[in-house]
């Protein structure tokens, strides 16, 4: 609240001033940005945006660049960078100073991006604490000798028609600490790299050229508070501009846009606007309030009281009945239009943002939006491009479109405020916001050496909390504040806590390390498993609802078990969900010297012994381009607000659950149809249906007649909208449930007969099929065996029953050893040790080959490991190659991506078509990747027809990849891999699960491989 902030003020100033004399000392010793006291240095106070529009029109669309009182200075500056801050060009910042030999650099955008210093990713410690840059942490104090800095500089002109007004420079984000000056004159300096700075520049400024220069450096005391799991980047990051304000300025406002608490349908509307500078007349402060039809709905105007600088107006209290409320779903945002107007009633400035009505507050122990509790669909968003940590407009618009794409109401501002335009656009489309303040202290711990523990440190606390509030206060999309993440609890959190309190009412705070102590309205831990989630449910003294900040991470080939978490959230009424850990992999893309290219992760850049975490950074549900990974599919599944049971299979009666908080179904089309395992569709049809949020109705779809001529049919409903939205056309299919109908055929359509004369070899020494041809043209490129292991994925590598025991047991490496053989013409029967590289036995198997009169091989395999050393296996199956000129893969099976038995929910049974190299997924790292389950029956053929025809006794899993096993494991980087004219097939009984090990549960014990005695068997058929 404004009229808070002023009387807070004076309290802001003396705790800031305090520690700053007790340590005059130390800052007569180390420079500015040696010190968790120098925060800024002659800012403005933090305020929500007031960028001064040309018209109302303007403010409608949100487009403040266009202004005739806004310039960019982004593009093209002069950059000079040095190693150690004592070789900088110390007197660059005079106009005089000659510049024409320096390089020039893109801002914004990181200059580890552009040539300059060395990109780092570390996780959970300081990248400057470690021998590259001898240094051991030190707080507040960071390395000096090796602490680079970037000098920039460039010119401007004042546009015209700015002449006697004032003008504010705006740095929207540099890191980690800089000083400015404009015209050679000192302006000062701010450390927090994630909300806006500005300066009054006025009395700065000249008629004809100006210069500004910024001195930056790459760490800071600030750093030890941006410990944040992310690449560690330097320079200028975000947006500098200018804008001009008449010399009496709105300086601030204070939108509350509210419903009242019993029926949630009358707005209740108040506004506080701060007035800045000076007028000669009695001047006045306007503000209309208008609806999407541009039609004003309420106003009001009050004359300012005083003359000079310092006015604050607070308007009187008004209610909208029926007002249009915003939520995710239905994002209705009115246009409030603030104009200052002179003492003759001429407007001499507009500004204004968009309002939302809503509420957001914890109501009987949940999380509610407009008085209803809702499930938080989230997922947690770093800002990451090509460019480091600098997005473009358009790529932010491509986020939130893929976000709404796939059923994602929540995005976590991970880990601080994020770029303006990402409020603007969550508003716009809809999306529910927890804002983050920009406070990470992870390398200092949780315990007694925690910043949170240190009170020299609050003014740092307190004064990136405020900027944070500041800035966004006024955006509906922001429903939940966050303290920061991953800094440890204590008086600093707690004071920050207080104060977000003190000035905010309308929304609840959370923040993870606070656990169940007083200062969190969440219970918001991160990668609780589902176990621990049902035991804190079950409890009867809880008053918080259980909202995981970070769950399911997402790195490499994961985001198994996802459903598990969402039958608990879907359950428990103070289980409402969480956000995935996270959006977008942090990778960049690079060429290597052979042309071919590659992601790139920690420690691949700089020498040998970088600081690096690896590629930790990688966890996104979309790589770093914005393709969608194959589990992004997975969560739009789970995450779908329509789903459907089927109840009665004999005339096709489901009964559909509507999961919105605020949509009828009556705004989707019901599109059904039943396809035979033939491809045959067999009924379809489209339906309306009408159902209020959270109930649910039961449709009769009517019986179909399955033809004999196929084993089941599938009944599938999908869902579109019937009016397209911004973002979600009507032929996006939002939601879709699939249900297997059992026919009463014997045989899968199409399974081969005889091609033509079909032979087999095993091999004497290891009993592997060594050899199949169809009249006399060989089918293998490599002889049949076990398979116990998978290229292991980033989860495998953390997963405790996962590679480690699998690598241990010597699973990697296996090799068959007969101790019997027998053989006849149709017929040969295998009995084999199983050993691994150390010549270990790890298990017994008997293999058995039956040709049958229909020309297909049977192989029956029955497999029993040796427990004494094998703990846990990967997959139980078989693998084989074949020449690459087999790559026409056709199967009956879940698809169309890939899917794994505990991330399989997203795929459709169907009929595709595909190839070894589309079924690979280029992880950042690469794996196991590519596996189908629930497959009937797999064809892999060459152009014409010829190749395998495979099937199994009950559903399996299958891949065709267009590297070996062997590569897979052992590359660390895309450019590693080699095709070699082969692919590899594996046909698997079962395999086990992806979990998500690399922070949270590992595989559920449902889907690992069962270790006792088991037989499965799968027959070929040689097609033409």
């Amino acid at each position: 609240m404004i009229k808070m902030n002023n009387l807070l003020k004076p309290f802001f100033l003396m705790m800031l001033a305090a520690p700053a004399i007790i340590s005059t000392t130390a800052q007569q010793q180390q420079p500015e940005w040696q010190s968790q006291y120098a925060v800024g240095l002659n800012k403005l106070d933090p305020h929500t945006y007031v960028w001064p529009y040309a018209d109302a029109s303007e403010v409608e669309k949100g487009t403040f660049e266009q202004s005739p009182y806004y310039m960019s200075l982004n593009g093209q500056w002069k950059f000079h960078w040095v190693k150690n801050p004592d070789t900088r060009p110390k007197d660059f910042y005079k106009p005089s100073y000659y510049t024409g030999g320096w390089a020039d650099i893109k801002v914004p955008g990181n200059w580890e991006r552009q040539g300059y210093g060395t990109a780092i990713y570390v996780n959970e410690t300081y990248e400057f604490d470690d021998k590259m840059f001898n240094f051991k942490k030190n707080p507040p104090l960071v390395p000096y000798k090796e602490n680079e800095v970037g000098s920039y500089r460039r010119t401007f002109k004042v546009p015209a028609g700015w002449e006697g007004r004032r003008v504010v420079l705006c740095c929207e984000g540099v890191i980690s600490f800089y000083y400015v000056w404009v015209n050679g004159e000192f302006l000062g300096y701010n450390q927090g790299s994630k909300t806006a700075a500005e300066w009054d520049i006025t009395d700065k400024l000249t008629d004809g050229e100006n210069t500004i220069a910024l001195e930056v450096y790459r760490w800071s005391s600030g750093a030890y508070l941006e410990c944040q799991d992310m690449w560690r980047l330097s320079g200028i990051e975000r947006d500098v501009y200018l804008y001009s304000t008449p010399e009496q300025y709105i300086a601030d406002y204070k939108v509350t846009s509210l419903l009242e608490k019993e029926h949630y349908k009358e707005g209740i509307f108040e506004l506080e606007v701060a007035v800045g500078g000076t007028a000669s007349g009695t001047s006045s402060i306007a503000y209309t309030l208008k609806d999407a039809s541009d039609k004003t709905v309420l106003e009001g105007s009050r004359k300012l009281e005083s003359h000079g600088s310092g006015n604050l107006i607070v308007f009187d209290e008004q209610r909208l009945p029926d007002v249009r409320r915003w939520n995710a779903e239905h994002p209705e945002l009115y246009t409030l239009l603030l104009e200052l107007k002179d003492a003759g009633g001429k407007v001499t400035e507009i500004t204004g943002t968009k309002v939302g009505f809503r509420t957001s507050e914890i109501k009987n122990g949940r999380f509610c939006i407009n008085g209803v509790p809702v499930l938080v669909k989230g997922v947690n968003r770093h800002e990451h491009s090509q460019l480091g940590r600098t997005v473009s407009k358009e790529l932010m618009e491509q986020d939130i479109r893929l976000m709404k794409q796939h059923n994602i109401n929540t995005v976590r501002n991970s880990h601080y405020p994020a770029h303006p335009y990402w409020y603007q656009l969550c508003d716009r489309y809809g999306l529910y916001v927890i804002d983050e303040a920009n406070i990470e202290s992870h390398g200092m711990g949780y315990g007694p050496a925690s910043l949170a523990k240190d009170s020299t440190w609050l003014p740092a606390h307190i004064d990136r909390t405020r900027r944070m509030y500041e800035r966004s206060k006024n955006h509906p999309s922001v429903v939940i504040w966050s303290l920061g993440n991953e800094a440890g609890n204590g008086i600093n959190f707690e004071r920050t806590y207080d104060w977000l309190k003190s000035v905010e009412k309308n929304r609840p705070v959370q923040y993870e390390r606070a656990e169940e102590n007083y200062n969190t309205d969440i219970y918001c831990r991160m990668y609780r498993s589902v176990d621990v989630i049902r035991n804190y449910v079950a409890r009867k003294d809880i008053y918080r609802p259980f909202i995981l900040c970070e769950y399911l991470h997402a790195m490499g080939n994961s985001c198994g078990g996802m459903k598990e978490y969402w039958e608990v959230f879907e359950n428990e009424p103070m289980a409402q969900g969480g956000c995935i850990w996270d959006w977008v992999d942090q990778s960049f893309r690079e060429v290597d010297k052979d042309g071919k290219w590659y992601w790139t992760y920690g420690g691949d850049y700089g020498p040998k012994d970088v600081p690096s975490f690896g590629n930790f950074c990688c966890n996104g549900l979309v790589n770093a381009v914005r393709e969608p990974h194959p589990h992004l599919l997975e969560v739009k599944k789970i995450y779908q607000n329509i789903k459907s049971t089927l109840i009665d299979k004999k005339n096709l009666t489901v009964r559909v659950k509507n999961w919105f908080d605020f949509s009828d179904l009556n705004e989707y089309i019901l599109h059904w149809k039943v396809t035979g395992d033939d491809g045959t569709v067999l009924a379809e049809g489209n339906k309306e249906v009408a159902c209020e949020p959270h109930a649910t109705v039961e449709l009769t779809l009517g019986a179909v007649q399955l033809p004999k001529t196929i084993r089941e049919a599938y009944l599938d409903l999908g869902w579109t909208r019937k009016k397209s939205t911004p973002l979600v056309d009507t032929a996006w299919e939002i939601a879709y449930d699939q249900f297997v109908l059992p026919a009463s055929g014997k045989v899968w359509n199409g399974k081969p007969s005889e091609a033509g004369k079909t032979t087999f070899e095993v091999d004497e020494n290891t009993g592997a099929l060594k050899s199949l041809c169809l009249d006399g043209e060989e089918l293998l490129a490599s002889p049949v065996t076990i398979s116990l292991f998978r290229p292991a994925t980033d989860n495998d590598n953390r997963d405790r029953m996962g590679a480690k025991l699998w690598r241990k047991a010597g699973l990697h490496t296996l090799t068959q050893k007969v101790v019997s053989l027998k053989e006849s013409k149709t017929s040969a029967t295998a009995q084999v040790n199983i050993l691994n590289v150390t010549g270990k036995k790890v298990g017994d198997a008997t293999l058995e080959y039956t040709l049958n009169h229909n020309g297909s091989l049977k192989v029956q395999t029955t497999f029993q490991p040796d427990t004494t050393w094998v703990k846990s296996i990967a997959r139980l199956g078989l693998t084989f190659e074949m020449n690459d000129t087999y790559g026409n893969v056709t199967y009956l099976g879940r698809g169309e991506h890939e899917t794994y038995i505990d991330r399989n929910q997203s795929g459709k049974i169907g009929i595709y078509t595909t190839t070894p190299e589309k079924m690979f997924h280029y992880y950042v790292i690469p794996q196991s990747t590519g596996n189908r389950t629930d497959v009937r029956w797999v064809k892999l053929a060459d152009d014409s027809g010829k190749g395998c025809w495979i099937e199994s006794d009950s559903p399996f899993q299958f891949s065709a990849l267009p590297f070996s096993d062997l590569l897979l494991e052992k590359a660390l980087h895309i450019n590693d891999l080699e095709r070699n004219g082969r692919i590899t097939v594996h046909l698997d009984a079962k395999q086990a699960g992806v979990g998500t090990a690399t922070c949270g549960p590992g595989v559920l014990p449902p889907y690992l491989v069962p270790l006792g005695k088991q037989t499965f068997t799968f027959t070929i058929y040689p097609v033409k």
